[in-house]
């Protein structure tokens, strides 16, 4: 199972998810050039016309998904201080947020795909080398951890994600944690098989990148990578989603009236960090 923050805002804020303040969410350019050099060199013509859609994304998302951010945590805070949420709200509640990475995913890839044309043979080489080694030293790491210890992992991870949101758990919330970590059915194996077919995948494309369906191919691979998944992963995942859900409704329901005092300032310290950013 994916690593899942009960951070609700953590949920929606796509972007906002690897910024620890306003000062990271507006100097997004140099964070992704950052870790773009984990898998590929870019030459100062590649920046350039890079840092002109970087900006163009960055001004989009500014004032357009902030907005919807904005108005479903506000909607969210709204319910959560009315009842508990059941396990069909929190599915409606990951419904929004997928709706959410989609536009993103929907806006940047075939502005993406079209300055992918532009890289070398080598820098090519470079990306899909880097790519499949990051891969591969997952795998190892993951074949040298029990089956006892990630599910120990896995718990601690829950454990940890609910109590920044909520303070420390109650003897009764533990226990619900320990029932259901060992429900998530594991995805790493599932996963790595996605990865593996999905590389293929691109590494076949960028053979024939001088075909004029090319962009149009890499965007769609950006767009849906879903499309790649193996009917086992997505049904797994399905059910580690459901699962998830009845959780977080079982958790919402015990919550005492200091853990729900706790999640609504947590909340609330969200919407301020996003007003400030849509000001600034």
């Amino acid at each position: 199972m994916k690593k899942t923050k009960f951070s609700l805002v953590l949920l929606f804020s796509v972007l906002l998810s690897a910024c620890s303040s306003s000062f990271v969410y507006n100097n997004l350019d140099w964070l992704l050039y950052w870790y773009v050099d984990d898998y590929i060199e870019l030459t100062t013509e590649q920046k350039a016309l890079l840092d002109e859609r970087v900006d163009s994304w960055h001004a989009w998302h500014r004032s357009e998904e902030l907005k919807t951010y904005q108005t479903q945590l506000n909607a969210l805070r709204s319910q959560l201080q009315t009842a508990p949420l059941d396990q069909q709200q929190w599915l409606n509640v990951f419904d929004e947020v997928q709706q959410n990475v989609q536009r993103l995913r929907d806006k940047i890839a075939p502005e993406l795909a079209v300055l992918a044309p532009q890289l070398s043979p080598s820098q090519i080489d470079s990306l899909l080398s880097a790519w499949q080694k990051k891969r591969e030293e997952r795998q190892s790491r993951a074949a040298a951890e029990s089956k006892e210890a990630r599910l120990a992992d896995r718990q601690q991870d829950l454990t940890e994600q609910v109590e920044d949101n909520i303070g420390k758990l109650t003897l009764e919330q533990t226990q619900i944690l320990q029932r259901f970590a060992p429900q998530f059915i594991p995805t790493f194996e599932l996963r790595m098989a996605y990865q593996t077919q999905l590389l293929k995948r691109v590494k076949d494309l960028f053979a024939d990148r001088q075909s004029p369906d090319f962009p149009q191919q890499l965007g769609s691979i950006m767009s849906n990578p879903e499309q790649y998944k193996p009917p086992q992963y997505k049904a797994a995942s399905e059910q580690n989603r459901i699962l998830y859900a009845q959780m977080l409704a079982e958790l919402n329901r015990s919550l005492t009236k200091k853990q729900q005092q706790s999640l609504d300032d947590e909340l609330q310290d969200w919407l301020t960090f996003l007003k400030g950013l849509m000001r600034s």
